[in-house]
């Protein structure tokens, strides 16, 4: 396995660990008190878990990388306005801002390993 597939089976992985744990915070910061950017909250973690769990699958066969990075980078622009809706109805709150930040921090590791598979593939 290459360095580069090794980086996004490590970097899937932990975006979906990640994201399984912010889910369960989005779900917690929901039942405490339903708010709109706790829904933002869930969908960005989901988001980010999808994006995680294809990532970590398709670094066992490179070759299926190309395939990933738009999906990839659709999902991570899709956290990245669900965290922009987190910062714009947060009314003070931090907690929902921080887990959306960590969730599109995750989606973009996974698509900044998925491009470098994609070149490396594309190199051969």
């Amino acid at each position: 396995m290459s360095p580069e597939a090794k980086k996004l089976k490590v970097s899937g992985i932990v975006a979906l660990i990640a994201g399984c744990l912010c889910v369960v915070a989005g779900i917690v910061l929901a039942v405490l008190g339903v708010d709109i950017t706790d829904l933002f909250v869930v969908a960005a973690s989901v988001l980010a878990l999808l994006v995680g769990a294809k990532g970590a699958r398709v670094a066992n066969v490179p070759s299926n990388a190309p395939g990933l990075v738009g999906p990839s980078a659709g999902a991570t622009v899709a956290t990245g306005a669900l965290c922009a809706g987190d910062v714009a109805f947060a009314n003070g709150q931090v907690a929902p801002i921080v887990v959306g930040a960590v969730a599109f921090v995750l989606a973009l590791l996974v698509t900044i390993a998925a491009a470098a598979v994609k070149r490396v593939v594309e190199k051969v």
